[in-house]
């Protein structure tokens, strides 16, 4: 709220956190529907006759359970008529405001200190490698990104003062979360991690409805369906330097799988936390192996180590967490973190990319904003010199390295708008068989429509600019 003129802190965290998403959405906006993993769904949705049937048809596929993802698709495919750029895009763009939004909700800010923790934390909160897995990509609806929306709102149930709503609100994200990705499960996860942490909006009886719900997600899975998991003939996977193809992963450890699955796991975790090993593989020692490191991987190693290490150092100083008031709120933030960490890496175990880690990503920044805060306090309390001095210049140092990172997030989108635009100017949509794609004459009319639009669009030509910004931000 405004109080005279003055701006309250809560206020301009909101409007750091909205300046953020207008400026991703822009670039988000500006994109072409990609090729890739998207044409695909958009001419299987149009060939679709209903909702329900979109809704049946996916349910029965093996390996993955996400009857919802598809009726999404099918859902804003209808609404489009003939604006699929915009909707597809626009419902993408919402979702990244919606994210940012409920992050800074999350996070209660009241003082100026909070706010300077707050920005700190967006910072790290988009700047980080899961975060590009959020906006890079849409199949056509990048529903990793929706998953960070359902867990971001969970927290903001938890934090409520409760009430039936609220319990049918957090079952209702639960089915919707659970039913489009497997990672939506994870919504579960955060309404009883912070019940454990005195989060008490959803109630005991949200929480034991929820359980039951997720008991019959895995009921109907592996038993009424038979939908089963995803084994090791799904898709290539990063292991320690290189990439293997799925009949490799399966010579390897088609005997006893359970080791790659716990590599994934533990990779996931150290990924979150030191954006490196990045798909499964150790880019840093690898580029050190082959004789030089990029300026890129440098970038994001140092400033994730140094961000962990005061994630660290929050966390071994804190003494009990049911203290009350900013220690209290601090002690939640980080407890979820570790909550969340373990459960989406174990949800990781049969691959593991940005994409699907995106939510320990964001419960990263809770942390992050955590340990800044308690640092600022540390630094403004009398004691001895020389540590604070040491925690000033690593904050000092550390900040201007997330922004950079950030503003990062900038020119991958330009440039991939770019890619797309070139990989439309290579689709022949006379020739859609060819790629195992529907090729019906309606949906050839329609990749030709869509193919059209892409080119159209006035792009820049990223080999046309400075080098150094692909040396510090590309992939």
């Amino acid at each position: 709220m405004i109080e005279g003129r003055r701006l309250s802190p809560a206020l301009a965290s909101y409007l750091v956190a909205a300046i953020l998403g207008l400026s991703f959405s822009y670039d988000l906006m500006r994109k072409p529907i990609q090729v890739t993993d998207s044409l695909i769904e958009i001419l299987d949705v149009q060939r679709s006759p209903s909702l329900y049937a979109t809704f049946v048809e996916v349910a029965q596929r093996p390996a993955y359970f996400r009857p919802l993802r598809l009726v999404q698709i099918k859902a804003l495919f209808d609404l489009a008529g003939s604006h699929h750029q915009l909707v597809y895009r626009g419902f993408h763009a919402l979702l990244l405001m919606a994210a940012l939004l409920l992050f800074v909700r999350a996070l209660r800010v009241r003082t100026w200190v909070d706010f300077s923790a707050a920005v700190f934390a967006l910072t790290v909160l988009t700047g980080l490698h899961t975060f590009r897995g959020t906006v890079r990509e849409a199949f056509p609806i990048n529903h990793f990104l929706e998953m960070v929306v359902f867990c971001l709102l969970a927290v903001t149930l938890a934090q409520s003062r409760g009430g039936w709503w609220i319990d049918l609100a957090a079952v209702v994200t639960f089915l919707v979360a659970s039913l489009t990705l497997e990672s939506g499960l994870l919504v579960w996860v955060v309404c009883v991690a912070a019940w454990v942490c005195g989060l008490r909006g959803v109630s005991r009886r949200g929480l034991v409805a929820m359980t039951l719900l997720v008991g019959a997600y895995f009921w109907t899975r592996f038993s009424l369906l038979s939908v089963g998991a995803p084994g090791l003939d799904e898709r290539d996977s990063g292991f320690w330097l290189s990439v293997l193809e799925p009949a490799e992963l399966q010579r390897r450890f088609g005997a006893n799988p359970g080791w790659f699955y716990a590599y994934n796991v533990t990779t996931s975790m150290l990924s979150v936390l030191f954006s490196d090993p990045d798909r499964g593989v150790f880019h840093t020692v690898r580029t050190w192996l082959d004789g030089g490191v990029p300026a890129r991987l440098y970038l994001v190693t140092v400033s994730s180590a140094l961000t962990t290490g005061l994630i660290a150092w929050s966390v071994r100083t804190r003494l009990d967490v049911r203290s009350g008031g900013e220690t209290g709120a601090n002690n939640q933030f980080l407890i979820l973190f570790a909550l969340m960490l373990v459960s989406n890496a174990a949800l990781s175990y049969a691959y593991t990319k940005q994409e699907t880690i995106s939510v320990a990503g964001a419960f990263y920044a809770f942390a992050a904003f955590a340990a800044a805060r308690q640092a600022v306090a540390y630094v403004r309390a009398p004691g001895a010199i020389g540590p604070r001095m040491a925690l000033c210049v690593m904050l000092a140092v550390v900040a201007p390295l997330w922004a950079f990172r950030s503003v990062g997030v900038h020119y991958m989108l330009q440039a991939q708008a770019f890619e797309e635009q070139v990989e439309w100017a290579r689709l022949d949509p006379e020739r859609l068989a060819d790629r195992g794609y529907p090729s019906d004459a309606r949906s050839r009319a329609l990749a030709s429509k869509l193919r059209r639009e892409a080119l159209d669009r006035r792009l820049a030509n990223p080999n046309l600019l400075p080098s150094w910004p692909e040396r510090w931000w590309d992939e």
